[in-house]
């Protein structure tokens, strides 16, 4: 699970912002003024891993009704920097900032309080935002469109304190279909979910046990009831599973105690209709020896 770009699945946002599994904003749509001086400019959420209170003044100078890229000097500023707060609802507040930084297109969307619930930046200049961050109940989660399509492909959740991946979900038509997680936070995933099937429930765990890149165990629910009915195990740990199992009676544990690594109020609970309450089992439990 490697690191993601600098600056989400369906950005879960706290405050007011709704969950949506499409990355929002254009560049061209855009009220452009010219970038403050290097002295004047108020910082612009340059690490929105730190999401907190925005930046920005009252936005009173500003009417983001008017104007279109092409109307305004683009070259304003060093570079072609920009800084433009805007007043979406006119309540005097600044709701949110779009700057062009060094060439990236971003938006800070900010709530009522002056919270940032929202980053979105267009890191590769083709006018599309194709990446966001936002907050969640239990950290950072950074959305990516990888194919510009205007939905999320990739979704990775950061710790709040370190900025560290912590799980990564792959994203097919707004559903996550698989799941890497660091259960040990030592930079590597040590449990992976798949949704084989795509019910939007997850039947595969492949676990890592012993911490050393290698999956030592899989377990599969091949009838789709939740509980595991098939093993197989790399018993010298040369990266092939030479032995398996089959169960009839349980022994070998349930796809809940994976599913219940992941927030209760976290999207795939939705799409798989499952809502844990009991605390995450320990995934090398006795059932899976």
């Amino acid at each position: 699970m490697s690191n993601p770009r600098g600056a989400q699945d369906n950005p879960t946002t706290t405050g007011t912002t709704s969950p949506s599994p499409n990355l929002t904003g254009d560049p061209q749509d855009a009220t452009y003024t010219p970038a403050p001086a290097a002295s004047e400019q108020p910082p612009v959420a340059a690490d929105p891993v730190g999401a907190g209170t925005a930046p920005g003044p009252i936005a009173t100078d500003t009417d983001p009704g008017t104007g279109t890229a092409g109307e305004t000097d683009l070259g304003a500023g060093t570079g072609g920097e920009y800084y433009s707060p805007r007043d979406v609802d006119g309540d005097g507040n600044v709701d949110l900032i779009h700057t062009r930084i060094e060439g990236v297109e971003t938006i800070t969307h900010i709530d009522e309080d002056g919270s940032i619930t929202l980053v979105e930046q267009d890191t590769d200049g083709n006018g599309t935002y194709e990446t966001g961050i936002a907050p969640t109940a239990t950290g950072i989660r950074l959305a990516e469109d990888l194919d510009d399509d205007g939905t999320v492909d990739l979704a990775t959740h950061l710790d709040p304190t370190t900025g560290a991946p912590v799980r990564q979900d792959v994203i097919e038509d707004g559903r996550i279909t698989d799941t890497r997680l660091d259960t040990t936070a030592d930079g590597n995933p040590d449990v992976h979910l798949i949704d084989s099937n795509g019910d939007g429930r997850f039947d595969t765990a492949l676990l890592d046990t012993d911490l050393d890149g290698i999956t030592n165990d899989t377990l599969v629910d091949t009838n789709g009831d939740g509980t595991f009915d098939l093993r197989t195990a790399d018993t010298d740990n040369d990266g092939t599973q030479e032995s398996f199992d089959t169960a009839t009676d349980g022994h070998l544990g349930s796809i809940e105690q994976f599913e219940a690594l992941i927030p209760a109020e976290d999207h795939y609970h939705e799409q798989a209709d499952t809502y844990p309450t009991e605390t995450p089992a320990d995934q090398t439990a006795t059932d899976l020896a």
